[in-house]
């Protein structure tokens, strides 16, 4: 028996308020899982050091779970570890496709593809530009565009602001935590590693010299008769005289090589990855060097693998080699 016509249109009307119900808690759960993957791309990005690594994930993050299919960003100050520009395709990472001017120096907007104003000739459906601001300081520009959506969504408009702000921090962030470990790291007076910082560096080197099957010379400099130089001239010229044997020891330095100062008058050079010859060669130049420089300094020198192995037995034999120099008359070297 059929259902009479007013039974027949409730049913109806049920099975869609049915369907509209699901179809919005599936939405609903969509927007859930979504902004819980924004929020731990958002904590990502907030704890990365590296200011280029922080541009990568906020590009990522733009693509997934934002759901934009590209994202670019422009550098405002071509800052040391930023990127001048990187843009994100289809999960590509691409340097060269550079924006150039259009946006740099670009205020936050929205538009479409069919606007004048909009920043990209080959602009992919609806787009969100927007400046990476942090405490009155620029960093760039991060463009976006490419939604499935057909028009523009005003949550995930925010969401791309809320991504550029959280970058513009993390970057400030960045700065802020490369300036404290320089700071723990370097010596403030020369700006050489200090004996930590060596010591940490020269395991990593001796390690790498193991594996290489290579040597490493470890090199103590000590300025000669310093305590008398500070008495008679003064603590501003002895530190002067700090600062040219940083400046003379780093010049004489290969990049691969570890300098630094250990403490007072005393400095440490490890050059690496040589044989025999060469640190013998090296040293005998850095001695000349110095005394070139109108500096007098005795130096010690001790041959990893054929003196020591180890980096505590390596300055243990430096500093029987340098006291030795003192005692043949200084201003010279000598290898144990």
């Amino acid at each position: 028996m059929a259902r009479p016509a007013s039974q027949s249109d409730a049913w109806r009307s049920l099975q869609r308020h049915a369907l509209a119900l699901e179809h919005e808690r599936a939405e609903a759960r969509e927007r859930a899982e979504m902004l819980a993957a924004l929020h731990r791309s958002f904590a990502d990005i907030a704890m990365t050091n590296g200011p280029r690594e922080i541009v990568e994930r906020t590009l990522r993050t733009a693509l997934d779970p934002l759901g934009f299919s590209r994202a670019t960003f422009a550098s405002a100050t071509g800052r040391t570890g930023l990127p001048a520009s990187l843009t994100l395709d289809g999960g590509e990472l691409d340097e060269s496709m550079s924006p150039g001017d259009a946006l740099t120096g670009r205020n936050h907007d929205v538009g479409t593809r069919n606007d004048l104003s909009a920043p990209l000739v080959d602009c992919r459906g609806w787009y969100v530009v927007t400046p990476l601001e942090h405490a009155g300081r620029a960093h760039g520009t991060l463009y976006v565009d490419g939604h499935p959506h057909p028009a523009p969504l005003e949550p995930e408009t925010s969401l791309v602001r809320a991504l550029a702000a959280i970058a513009a921090v993390a970057i400030d962030n960045s700065a802020l935590f490369a300036d404290l470990q320089a700071l723990a790291e370097r010596d403030p007076l020369t700006g050489l590693l200090n004996r930590r910082a060596f010591d940490a560096r020269a395991v990593t080197e001796i390690e790498r010299c193991k594996r290489e099957r290579r040597c490493a010379a470890y090199v103590l400099v000590d300025v000669d008769d310093f305590k008398s130089v500070n008495d008679s001239r003064g603590h501003a010229f002895g530190d002067a005289v700090l600062t040219r044997v940083a400046r003379t020891l780093s010049r004489c330095s290969r990049p691969q090589d570890v300098v630094g100062r250990f403490a007072g008058d005393e400095f440490v050079v490890l050059f690496t990855g040589i044989d025999a010859a060469l640190a013998y060669a090296l040293v005998a130049r850095l001695s000349s060097e110095l005394r070139a420089s109108g500096l007098k300094c005795s130096i010690g020198a001790a041959l990893y693998p054929h003196t020591e192995t180890a980096l505590e037995a390596l300055f243990d034999a430096a500093d029987r080699a340098l006291y030795r120099t003192k005692a043949a008359g200084k201003n010279g070297f000598l290898f144990e």
